[in-house]
């Protein structure tokens, strides 16, 4: 009896020791990494084949970076400076997430449903499909 009793405690032990371990792997994906906050945008690109092409975004020469910001109060803000003088241009809509999922809703009737492909601190890399082309967005957040 006391042998089998000893044999229970390690069990339980081992189990829950072993349980409580995380997995050492190299996906960069951290969900509890904040979704707010100001961020660049660096590389874009497509999923084609299942295969990813992904370039250095492309930012108007001699104007200031294009860049997104994502406020606590579920507003969205889109900065592009694409105009022949630099002008700003601003997309400004709602936000919500649900896990893994970021849904933008603009006030111009666009909605944008993506997926949080990685989250950490520095980096935002988004998936979601517009007119039927799978794209890629990496941001960095400032």
């Amino acid at each position: 009896m006391f042998k089998l009793k000893n044999l229970s405690v390690f069990a339980a032990v081992l189990f829950l020791g072993l349980s409580s371990c995380s997995k050492d792997n190299d996906d960069t994906q951290e969900v509890a990494a904040p979704v707010e906050g100001t961020w660049q945008f660096t590389k874009e690109g497509t999923i084609t084949n299942n295969q990813e092409i992904i370039n250095d975004y492309q930012h108007t020469t001699g104007c200031t970076k294009d860049y997104l910001e994502i406020f606590p109060a579920n507003i969205i803000k889109d900065h592009y400076f694409d105009n022949p003088n630099c002008q700003e241009t601003i997309d400004t809509g709602a936000w919500t997430r649900n896990n893994n999922a970021l849904t933008f809703v603009y006030q111009n009737g666009t909605t944008v449903n993506a997926e949080i492909m990685q989250l950490t601190n520095t980096t935002l890399k988004l998936k979601f499909v517009l007119s039927g082309n799978t794209n890629l967005v990496v941001l960095t957040r400032l």
